[in-house]
């Protein structure tokens, strides 16, 4: 049987991901700016935690970099896999009108099931039901205004917000890991993104515990952030794996949401 797997396209609006990081960052909410790789996670979090998919199995079959002119997100955009498109109407005080046509374009030219917008919110009644009636799900990460009230749905998320509350625990740690560099190999003049070395590689892996029981095949985690217990199979455990594992062992994990609806923990590293 095929592992079942979720594709997934994202349009970012790039000018107001630029304003509103450097904003967080001047008025010191966060510790340091976040990147497009931690976006890449939050993400697949977000889409994995909801649809019930997991980390490792969700795909990017699209993912554009929209901005009305050259900035200064270009290159880690590049660097991440982004495609680079410039959409004249993208602006710090619009809301995102130039993102629609593009996502009905990937809509309508590439294999995806999810559509996550950055930046935007779809208000086009029109596009919503041309989705609807594809069979794709949409996702909103919005950047409000300070002050801005968003109401929050399962498909609504005011990323900013989450950033600014979140940025040291669960989710919100994911849009924090460190952006890659450009890596030029001087001898064949190739060049290729490679992620900063250090913890930080597996920044996805938000939520923080410790083993609390091992038993023949699975195991129980404690929770830091007061949350129940989760428990996790062998199989989800990284190299050099579950039969290394003790009891009082802190691990990182994702929480994921499997098919019969149970909560688990995925992708454990122990630290």
């Amino acid at each position: 049987m095929a592992e079942k797997r979720c594709s997934i396209s994202v349009i970012v609006n790039g000018q107001r991901w630029l304003e509103e990081g450097e904003a967080l960052v001047a008025s010191n909410a966060v510790p340091r700016a976040w990147s497009l790789c931690g976006l890449q996670d939050q993400v697949r979090l977000i889409v994995g935690s909801k649809l019930g998919y997991t980390f490792d199995n969700t795909d990017f079959v699209e993912q554009r970099w929209c901005r009305a002119k050259s900035n200064t997100g270009d290159a880690e955009a590049v660097t991440t896999g982004f495609s680079v498109v410039t959409t004249p109407h993208i602006a710090g005080t619009d809301p995102g009108a130039g993102l629609s046509l593009d996502a009905v374009e990937i809509a309508a030219t590439t294999d995806t099931q999810v559509i996550v917008t950055v930046g935007s919110q779809m208000t086009w009644l029109p596009l919503r039901q041309k989705l609807e009636a594809r069979g794709i799900e949409l996702f909103e990460l919005l950047l409000p205004a300070t002050g801005k009230v968003v109401v929050s749905t399962e498909r609504v998320t005011d990323i900013r917000e989450l950033a600014r509350q979140h940025h040291n625990d669960g989710h919100g740690q994911a849009l924090f890991k460190a952006a890659p560099v450009l890596v030029v190999d001087t001898a064949s003049g190739a060049s290729g993104a490679v992620a900063a070395a250090g913890n930080e590689t597996l920044g996805a892996n938000a939520a923080r515990g410790t083993v609390k029981l091992l038993a023949n095949g699975y195991g129980m985690i404690k929770r830091k952030d007061g949350l129940p217990d989760v428990q996790f199979m062998a199989t989800q455990v990284t190299a050099p794996g579950f039969e290394f594992l003790e009891e009082g062992d802190e691990l990182r994990f994702d929480v994921v949401q499997v098919g019969s609806g149970k909560w688990l923990a995925q992708r454990v590293v122990r630290m």
